[in-house]
């Protein structure tokens, strides 16, 4: 009886998923912030949207994208 430890195909491909999911959230990530780079915000609004899209990864990039902040126009 065979017990080799072996990589089945379903580790290697859980693996592979998780891998892509961090590259999609990195590549989303350096959208969000190149975005807000762009964006006419002051100083501190921008650090605060760069600490909610490093502190909390995959809701801070959604609420970026959702909220797409702006300076308001009075």
């Amino acid at each position: 009886m065979y017990h080799g430890f072996g990589f089945g195909l379903g580790y290697v491909l859980v693996q592979l998923l998780f891998f892509l999911l961090i590259v999609a959230w990195v590549v989303t990530s350096l959208v969000a912030v190149v975005g807000l780079k762009k964006a006419k915000l002051s100083a501190i609004a921008k650090a605060l949207w760069v600490m909610i899209l490093l502190g909390i990864p995959v809701l801070g990039v959604v609420a970026y994208f959702i909220i797409k902040p702006s300076e308001e126009e009075q």
